[in-house]
């Protein structure tokens, strides 16, 4: 008696769940701020249906079993394909919100239609879901397990159309791997909204922090760092729908302006090359390019105590420079002195190690292993 007592509580148990299970619901907007309802907290929804099919298996143990074997199996087959409702609806929902505001967007016109039936159905399921939320009431329906997996088969495809998409546009410009599958479509999406683009340079180019447009935002005239460093281009950058295109011309363009600028930067001296008119990159190593082409002369020809001198001069002009200008102007300079004296110092530590070894060769290993820099 108190085994049939105990089976009968368990089922009761079951039933109390079934009644009582509710979808829980929150506000979602797609891309066109349409409201829409999702379910969440799936994992706990899950975790009760499953210790429910734990009770009723249980249950098949018991020699009082028998008597309550055709109720059982019903629940049984109820929660079994209640599982697979859940477990199919959830992967939709969790592939819809990725995939929805990419397609709403208008992204792989080829594949639009497909979406399309599989949005509309979507939205109908939660639309029933919304206007009766319990849970046992997604069991039962004709044909309804197929038609989600076929729903989900076609949002697997629609999947991966888009990665294929996105991998091509990755092989056209491989800076592309650095970002992420969603901000890549944001920049695809809006390859020519100047907000958008200052949002995602920085992602692709360490160096560029933000880039100057023309009035009409049209063309990229110059890149710009944190610091507020500001370098102009040679030919200014059309900014146009095929962003991969113009992305690579940017590339292109930002080596050009680096390399004229330290082409130009190398025909001075130390003494005479304006800090404000160098990024500090080029700055730095137009120093190390005059650095080694000096020391290799002095070794040469015997009057590395001359280069050393010249190092102290130049290190104390650049410690007592004047730093004046808007307060970003004078910020860059200062980052420029500060990368520049500490060039100098390690310059003259260099320099003073050579006399010290008395070294007048250019093949000796103490001057072979020194960092050293040529223009080609």
């Amino acid at each position: 008696a108190q085994g049939e007592i105990t089976i009968r509580e368990a089922l009761h148990e079951v039933d109390l769940w079934g009644a009582a299970a509710m979808f829980s619901l929150s506000d979602y907007s797609d891309c066109k701020q349409n409201s829409i309802n999702l379910i969440k907290e799936w994992k706990e929804l899950l975790s009760k249906l499953g210790d429910q099919q734990t009770l009723l298996s249980s249950l098949k143990d018991s020699p009082f079993f028998p008597p309550f074997a055709d109720k059982a199996m019903l629940w049984e087959k109820k929660l079994t394909e209640l599982a697979q409702v859940l477990d199919l609806l959830k992967d939709i929902q969790r592939r819809w919100v990725y995939l929805e505001p990419i397609f709403g967007r208008g992204a792989l016109p080829k594949e639009q239609g497909r979406f399309r039936n599989v949005d509309a159905d979507f939205r109908a399921i939660m639309e029933d879901v919304a206007k009766d939320q319990r849970v046992v009431q997604m069991s039962g329906r004709q044909g309804f397990v197929g038609k989600l997996e076929q729903m989900l088969d076609q949002l697997t495809r629609c999947q991966k159309s888009l990665n294929a998409f996105l991998e091509q546009k990755r092989a056209l410009f491989p800076r592309f791997y650095f970002i992420g599958d969603d901000d890549l479509l944001e920049i695809l999406g809006q390859a020519t909204t100047p907000t958008v683009i200052q949002t995602h340079l920085k992602k692709l180019f360490a160096g560029i922090h933000r880039v100057g447009f023309s009035e009409d935002n049209k063309l990229i005239q110059d890149m710009r760092s944190q610091n507020g460093e500001v370098v102009p281009l040679l030919e200014p950058v059309g900014v146009t729908d095929s962003v991969e295109d113009w992305l690579a011309k940017l590339s292109v363009a930002m080596k050009a302006a680096l390399t004229a600028s330290l082409q130009d930067a190398v025909q001075y001296s130390s003494s005479n090359r304006d800090f404000t008119k160098y990024p500090s990159q080029v700055l730095c190593l137009a120093e190390q390019v005059t650095f080694t082409k000096r020391v290799e002369q002095a070794i040469s020809e015997g009057s590395l105590p001359l280069v050393q001198d010249e190092l102290q001069r130049e290190l104390s002009e650049l410690t007592s420079a004047d730093i004046d200008g808007t307060h970003t102007e004078a910020n860059v300079l200062r980052l420029k002195l500060k990368a520049l004296i500490l060039d100098v110092i390690h310059m003259i530590e260099v320099v003073d190690l050579l006399l010290e070894r008395k070294v007048n060769d250019l093949s000796d290993w103490l001057w072979q292993k020194q960092l050293r820099y040529y223009m080609s």
